[in-house]
């Protein structure tokens, strides 16, 4: 009737599909996961400074505007985490929009959180990770700023997807002494 080999080749077929309906099956219903994960972002102070950024990648090192942004986060996002859920990526950015530039996203910081008992985040009086810079060197002309943190679930099956968690004004003062002292 059949030979062992064919036997063997219809199993594998069989059993292949049926794994590629199940990945199927799981990258699409992950994301319909209830959780409700609690989180809140408050800006404590934010001070601008001109100098120079001995910076490797930057081979310029032109004078610049720089923002150094004081916050506080607070977030439980241990029901972020299911059994697709492999980490998850929390950063948090400066969104402005700026003469000659329609859209602008600096992170200024992240964190990976790589299991639930790190998925407490309290962090106090905490600093930019990155540094806050307007591509025209100076931040005159800055208008409808934002800083957001955003949350991003990476699965072990399927898609990434950002959750944009909570979002509150930012307002980026000049620094003293500064006008017109950043040139291009």
């Amino acid at each position: 009737m059949y030979n062992f080999l064919q036997r063997l080749s219809a199993i594998t077929s069989f059993a292949m599909s049926t794994l590629m309906v199940m990945a199927i099956l799981i990258s699409v219903t992950t994301p319909l996961i209830p959780s409700s994960p609690t989180h809140s972002l408050t800006l404590r102070g934010v001070q601008t400074t001109t100098g120079r950024r001995v910076d490797t990648l930057d081979k310029k090192s032109r004078s610049a505007e720089y923002a150094q942004l004081t916050f506080d986060v607070d977030a439980d996002l241990t029901s972020m985490f299911n059994w697709n859920t492999k980490l998850l990526f929390a950063y948090i950015t400066a969104d402005y929009r700026a003469p000659g530039f329609e859209t602008n996203r600096v992170v200024v910081w992240d964190r990976i959180v790589r299991n639930r008992r790190q998925a407490k985040l309290r962090l106090r009086k905490h600093q930019n990770k990155y540094l806050l810079r307007n591509y025209a060197l100076t931040f005159e002309g800055v208008e409808a700023a934002n800083l957001t943190l955003h949350i991003n679930p990476v699965p072990y099956l399927g898609l990434m997807y950002d959750r944009s968690a909570t979002s509150i004004p930012l307002s980026l003062p000049r620094a003293a002494g500064s006008a017109g002292q950043a040139g291009r």
